[in-house]
């Protein structure tokens, strides 16, 4: 595995587990809500915020983000992963109540370790890409 793959992989763990973690939690999620969510074709017009991210399919997000950096595709679940400069923002899409995908947790962390504030990391992310946030 080159050294990229395995930052890769290793910050995808860490965030993971992060997740998983009783810690601080810097994510927003839809929980239960997910089996009666139709996957939104797009991303309201309204400031980006991370709660405004859920519920959305992928197509909706790669066309607000453009492509993740990073992305991990399991069977029913894809993981999303956007790079700020000091923070990594993780999409999870899980497919929802009529067999799409749909996004239900935004969760960002810092480069170096730890919860980061998911607005403030999307807010990143978005201007680093060019994206508009309003």
């Amino acid at each position: 595995m080159t050294a990229r793959l395995r930052l890769a992989a290793a910050s995808l763990a860490l965030a993971l587990l992060g997740g998983c973690a009783g810690g601080a939690s810097s994510g927003v999620g839809l929980g239960e809500k997910l089996a009666s969510v139709e996957p939104a074709p797009a991303i309201g017009e309204g400031p980006l915020t991370p709660q405004g991210l859920l519920g959305v399919a992928p197509q909706a997000l790669s066309a607000r983000l453009g492509p993740p950096s990073f992305r991990r595709t399991e069977p029913d679940a894809e993981v999303w992963q956007y790079g700020g400069a000091g923070c990594s923002l993780f999409v999870y899409f899980y497919k929802a109540g009529g067999g799409g995908l749909a996004s239900a947790y935004v969760d960002a962390r810092k480069t170096t370790g730890g919860a980061a504030d998911a607005s403030a990391c999307l807010a990143d992310v978005a201007a680093k890409r060019n994206a508009p946030v309003s």
